[in-house]
């Protein structure tokens, strides 16, 4: 189990790698600041970072143009994800499907962008989490959602794009 302190919460979380969970909980109060410090540091690679990002959104309602404050679409939460690795992405689909390097689906990796059409000219834009799995701000469900990938999926897939 690794433990790490969220210094702007003043919280500890606990990873817990068999169960794949993080258990977040207050720090003690009487805690030193020197005991709080003496916490090591857990370095995440970017697509970590991104991926824990857009699954903390999980549940955000769904609005298109929304900012991914209160409310989300796609792009938005896609670009909120990447802010935390420090990377300013455009706000539409039809610009973000122009950056990074275009991937084949056999090399996919989690925080890989993927590219769907909905309908003649409607772009969404997911952030692969592994596992045949995407997380993305769902028009259908409301709100921001983890999903299983499909033949209907793949079927709209348009293009897999690495930004980090």
């Amino acid at each position: 189990m690794i433990r790490f302190l969220i210094a702007p919460l003043l919280a500890l979380a606990s990873w817990n790698a068999c169960a794949a969970v993080a258990v977040v909980e207050p720090a003690a109060p009487t805690a030193s600041p020197a005991a709080i410090a003496a916490v090591p540091a857990v370095e995440q690679k970017p697509s970590e970072v991104v991926l824990s990002s857009a699954e903390s959104m999980l549940g955000m309602p769904y609005r298109l143009g929304g900012n991914a404050v209160s409310e989300t679409d796609c792009s938005a939460m896609v670009r909120a994800a990447f802010t935390h690795v420090g990377i300013e992405l455009p706000r539409s689909t039809s610009e973000q499907i122009k950056l990074g390097k275009k991937v084949d689906a056999k090399n996919l990796r989690p925080g890989d962008l993927m590219f769907y059409r909905w309908g003649k000219r409607r772009l969404h834009v997911a952030v692969y989490a592994g596992d045949g799995e995407i997380v993305h701000a769902s028009p259908a469900a409301g709100q921001v959602i983890r999903t299983q990938l499909t033949k209907d999926w793949n079927r709209r897939l348009v293009q897999i794009r690495r930004v980090l």
